[in-house]
């Protein structure tokens, strides 16, 4: 039987991986990566809730990998957040 996806875990992986850099979507360095089961709907809720520049920045600290960002923005729609609005 397969094991519930719970948006809770979902909304903590996506934070902690592209906002904080604590945990990795894959296994690398120091980090064990989230389970398997939640990789998609992490990537799925960063792309569907974060800006496409804090996916650059996330990139720009090695918390993700190239590959693991192009899957991101791959997943972004027009109805997603792309850029932050920086004008005052």
């Amino acid at each position: 039987m397969a094991e519930a996806i719970l948006a809770f875990r979902v909304s903590t992986y996506a934070r902690n991986i592209y906002m904080t850099g604590t945990e990795r979507l894959t296994a690398r360095e120091h980090y064990g990566g989230i389970p398997e089961n939640y990789r998609i709907p992490v990537l799925q809720f960063a792309a569907k809730n974060y800006y496409i520049d804090w996916l650059d920045h996330a990139l720009d600290k090695g918390w993700i990998t190239p590959q693991e960002y192009q899957e991101t923005i791959a997943m972004k729609t027009a109805e997603d957040p792309q850029y932050r609005n920086t004008a005052s």
